[in-house]
């Protein structure tokens, strides 16, 4: 195992394999030590984590098996996101998602992407993992079709919860043939059922200064080159900022409920219950308004909601010492 350095007065560590993984967390459990997973640590959500111990997943690193025919892979949790959409491109298999960090954050995070509206979320493509959990004890859950339903979904419920309930050691993913060609087309807000009608895999919502949607269509060639003749391609707005938060609302009604927000540029995914905003009001003020928010960057106090029953449930089950934060 590698001690890499201090980090903001925590140690960084990163285990080499499974089993060091497994007794870091369980010297943690002996100790006492407040522990927080990390993968390349550029995604992190919410307040600045103050952890005695921060672990890292980039020791566990690799694609271990992968599937054209039943359409899946299985990979490390350290494993850079980008390497894996690389290996998938290869073997003409495609991953309908973006991220910049580790399979891990990847699954952890949960975040949703231009394709949310056909695609759904991270967690809808994940059929199994191999996980540690706060006792320190490997469990694997799942198998290498989407049609494995026994026993409890475990890498579903820690899909989102940041790394709090356990941490994923590795991954399998439902995977899907490479589409031919994926086209960004611009249209008005006015004509997002017209788009969801002709085949429209995804439509983002953009509000930096004027509002603008575009609708995404994948395919074979032929036919995305049909279904678009009417649009021009769109340039995608980029958006950034020292403060971004998330709201989360009804699906379908994500313009509905940001129209109100005041913010440098508001981001939606239509469809996915999620929007994006960037340089925008207090959070705790938006929360009093009535919105759902949680923040993602800049952020150093209550940025997170409270927990739900469930969660709580599954933590005092996998980590009832709650040494995971």
């Amino acid at each position: 195992m590698r001690q890499i350095k201090e980090k903001s007065g925590s140690v960084l560590v990163q285990p080499e394999s499974e089993l060091e993984f497994k007794e870091v967390i369980k010297l943690a459990n002996q100790r006492q030590i407040k522990v927080h997973v990390i993968g390349t640590g550029e995604n992190h959500i919410g307040e600045p984590v103050n952890a005695d111990l921060l672990v890292s997943t980039r020791g566990l690193v690799g694609i271990l098996e992968s599937s054209q025919s039943d359409l899946y892979v299985r990979v490390k949790a350290g494993t850079p996101f980008r390497d894996l959409v690389r290996a998938l491109d290869k073997s003409g298999l495609w991953i309908p998602f973006y991220h910049t960090g580790t399979v891990g954050g990847f699954s952890s995070l949960n975040f949703p992407f231009h394709y949310s509206l056909f695609y759904g979320y991270p967690r809808d493509w994940l059929i199994g993992a191999k996980s540690v959990t706060g006792l320190g004890e490997i469990i694997r859950t799942g198998d290498r079709t989407p049609k494995f339903s026994s026993g409890y979904k475990i890498w579903k419920a820690m899909s989102g919860a940041l790394g709090k309930l356990g941490a994923y050691l590795e991954i399998t993913l439902k995977v899907i043939p490479k589409p031919e060609e994926t086209f960004p087309a611009q249209i008005k807000v006015s004509e997002i059922w017209k788009a969801i009608s002709k085949g429209a895999i995804g439509i983002t919502i953009y509000r930096k200064g004027e509002e603008r949607a575009i609708a995404w269509f994948s395919g074979h060639s032929s036919y995305v080159r049909k279904v678009v003749q009417e649009y021009r391609q769109a340039d995608i707005p980029k958006c950034s900022g020292s403060t971004i938060y998330s709201i989360i609302t009804v699906r379908g009604l994500e313009l509905e409920n940001t129209q109100n927000i005041n913010a440098e540029c508001i981001v939606s995914f239509f469809g996915s219950g999620y929007s994006r905003i960037y340089n925008g009001e207090d959070l705790l003020a938006l929360r009093e308004k009535g919105y759902n928010v949680i923040g993602e960057k800049g952020c150093y106090r209550d940025c997170l909601p409270k927990q739900s029953e469930t969660f709580t449930i599954l933590k005092s089950a996998l980590d009832p010492n709650d040494i995971l934060i």
